[in-house]
């Protein structure tokens, strides 16, 4: 333990548990096995987020490097979607 490639680590903290059940979902969406920690006392208290240190976001350590990079692409706006993003009338 410690080091090993299936042991969870912390990749983001977050004070908005919507916001991390998001990144939560983007990492999974791009096939990254990821958990929140402490999201259930953030929700439950927002006031004390910021003293727990917000929502954990946490993967694999053998995926944390992919996972830092879509955090990154998140925040650069790369998963933004266009003003004119049309969804269509279904999804099939």
């Amino acid at each position: 333990m410690g080091n090993a490639p299936d042991d969870w680590l912390t990749v983001a903290r977050l004070n908005d548990a919507v916001e991390a059940q998001l990144l939560q979902g983007r990492l999974q969406a791009d096939g990254i096995e990821a958990q929140l920690a402490d999201q259930n006392h953030v929700q439950a208290d927002p006031l004390i987020a910021i003293a727990l240190g917000g929502v954990r976001v946490q993967v694999r350590r053998r995926d944390a490097a992919v996972a830092q990079s879509i955090i990154e692409a998140l925040a650069s706006g790369d998963y933004a979607l266009d003003d004119d993003f049309d969804p269509g009338t279904s999804i099939d």
